[in-house]
């Protein structure tokens, strides 16, 4: 075969997998992982907001889920004074998930609510950032509170988990809830994949944030998650006033502070 006919066949191929890959659709039919099984849905009316499918389970040693919960909570905007960014590192070379936590006092009684961005895995599968880069998951939004997405990863399986306060305003908290819910509600209506490097836990925090068009998605830390407090760090987004390392070590939680299910869970994980 001539060189000419190889590269003809070569493209030939490469066009063959494309129009494939880009044939694929979402789809939610399962069956899914029981932690992955519900999908979130909102109902926001004034200042109330209805939160349908919110997640609180308890896993035992290995991950595997022991209380499954999901449950209807309301929140209000008017209680709403701040949010948290979040990253558990998973992996080395900066692999790790990002996650929001929103939080609300109502006469002194703080609540948060947790917004993670997951790559949706059937019953045992395993993520694999390699196939989340070839449509092999969907996406879901998990709304759950921080026993669950955070204890899961700091206490169960013992990965770094810092949270940084979000400098702003509640108005701006307020702003951004309101979108990443709208975008929660779109995902409950319609699937859509999740993408290691287009389409992930982070790039969709980012996507519909205030600083999105002061961060360039081929930046290596948006590419590699576990270093994206340095940007937020360099940005003011998280505390600035100590040197980088100090603020990272204040924000990384400390498990053996408290028990997941210590009703102060939330205020011992921040040294409250």
């Amino acid at each position: 075969m001539s060189r000419k006919n190889i590269w003809l066949v070569a493209g030939g191929v490469v066009l063959l997998g494309a129009l494939w890959f880009f044939s694929l659709e979402p789809s939610d039919a399962g069956p899914w992982a029981v932690a992955q099984s519900v999908k979130p849905a909102v109902q926001v009316e004034g200042q109330a907001i209805e939160v349908y499918g919110l997640r609180d389970f308890r896993y035992d040693d290995a991950g595997q889920p022991t209380v499954e919960r999901f449950r209807t909570e309301s929140f209000s905007l008017d209680n709403l004074v701040g949010a948290w960014f979040g990253l558990s590192h998973f992996g080395p070379g900066g692999l790790a998930h990002s996650f929001i936590s929103f939080e609300f006092d109502r006469n002194g009684e703080r609540r948060y609510l947790v917004l993670s961005i997951e790559a949706r895995r059937g019953p045992g599968q395993p993520y694999l950032p390699v196939r989340g880069m070839f449509r092999k998951y969907t996406k879901i939004n998990i709304l759950g509170t921080e026993q669950d997405v955070i204890g899961l990863r700091s206490h169960i399986a013992g990965e770094r988990v810092l949270l940084y306060p979000l400098e702003g305003t509640p108005e701006g908290s307020k702003s951004y809830l309101l979108t990443m819910l709208e975008e929660t509600n779109k995902l409950y209506e319609a699937p859509a994949f999740y993408n290691t490097v287009l389409d992930n836990c982070l790039t969709n925090l980012i996507e519909h944030a205030a600083i999105r068009d002061q961060i360039s998605r081929a930046d290596i830390k948006v590419l590699l998650p576990g270093r994206m407090d340095r940007i937020t760090y360099a940005l003011g987004i998280t505390p600035d006033d100590l040197p980088f390392e100090e603020t990272r070590e204040l924000a990384t939680v400390n498990p053996a502070l408290t028990g997941i299910d210590d009703p102060r869970f939330s205020a011992a994980i921040r040294c409250k």
